[in-house]
């Protein structure tokens, strides 16, 4: 990183969680069945291997909940029809369960990728238009990750700014993820935690994460907003969702580059981000160079919505508290 505010700003260390992600052979869930992930085999013919052709949902459970869960199904089973692509989305539910149960875990990251198969025997491996007849390939893992009690301040961050150079159909969540991944790197290469990617001016979202900045209005008044995915081509976060339900005062508007500059605060959320604070961007301190009471309100929302789904307990004192 190289700055002299670095350890001033480090995030509180994380508690160990009972298993490490990557520690040996783990139980994947793959077309219907449980098996050890050093035993799961996948066609090297598979779509989703020669195109990237196939869509993906990142979970996240505490407790043994998913947070979102219809959400997340929601947007699989439209990405899944706009892709043409024939699985039954609602299945997710029942098949996490098992996932879950089958590794002992009850707080862990979820991944699933649907692909649109292997062709048929006579059909052409690397055609584009595919061949009828293409069973998707079902692919899902886990992994331990902390408990939400662990999640008690905004993680700092620091990022730089990048120009987007994705393709226009963000909104789908394709397994395709070579821009995202190639400004990632190019985050590392600055020494920087992430980049935030630049669409003609206009801000779209993280390499992994939505934005959400805290500016002020002409009156002086203190206004949050995140970027519309009608503004630029970016996915609607599941956990950017529900953080704009229960503050019903967000902006969901377009945010220029020069308000991402010029805001007091800007946020990264997600579903392993949980809500971030950027701190830096562009080796440029935002507002004073530290978490602020933004980032702290929309992780406390957060935090109150996973504990609420864990209790399904109503949530009228999180919404009276931030919209009053």
């Amino acid at each position: 990183m190289g700055s002299a505010g670095r350890d001033a700003h480090a995030a509180p260390a994380s508690p160990t969680p009972p298993r490490h992600p990557y520690a040996g052979s783990v139980i994947v869930h793959l077309n219907g069945s449980l098996i050890e992930s050093r035993l799961a085999t996948v066609s090297v013919f598979d779509r989703g291997f020669l195109f990237g052709d196939g869509l993906y949902e990142g979970l996240r459970a505490f407790g043994g909940r998913v947070v979102g869960m219809d959400r997340h199904v929601e947007r699989l089973r439209a990405g899944l029809a706009e892709a043409r692509i024939d699985w039954d989305a609602a299945r997710l539910k029942d098949l996490t369960d098992e996932l879950l149960a089958a590794n002992g875990l009850r707080d862990a990251f979820i991944y699933w990728q649907v692909t649109r198969g292997t062709p048929p025997p006579g059909s052409p491996w690397r055609a584009r238009v595919p061949a009828h007849g293409s069973i998707p390939t079902i692919l899902g893992f886990c992994y331990a990750t902390p408990t939400v009690d662990s999640h008690q301040a905004p993680a700092p961050r620091r990022v730089i700014t990048v120009r987007d150079t994705r393709w226009l159909r963000g909104t789908m969540k394709s397994i395709s993820l070579l821009g995202s991944v190639l400004a990632a790197i190019e985050a590392a290469e600055a020494g920087t935690d992430d980049a935030i990617l630049i669409r003609d001016g206009v801000v779209a979202e993280g390499t992994s994460s939505n934005v959400f900045v805290a500016l002020r209005d002409a009156s002086g008044r203190p206004r949050l907003a995140t970027p519309s995915i009608q503004s630029a081509p970016i996915l609607a976060g599941v956990t950017r969702d529900i953080l704009i339900d229960r503050v019903p005062s967000c902006e969901v508007r377009t945010i220029t580059a020069d308000e991402l500059a010029a805001a007091d605060e800007v946020m990264l959320v997600g579903t392993l981000t949980m809500v971030a604070s950027v701190v830096e961007i562009d080796r440029v301190p935002v507002g004073d160079g530290a978490p602020g009471p933004a980032a702290s309100m929309l992780l406390g929302v957060l935090r109150e919505v996973i504990g609420s789904e864990q209790s399904a307990t109503p949530l009228a004192g999180v919404l009276g508290r931030v919209s009053g």
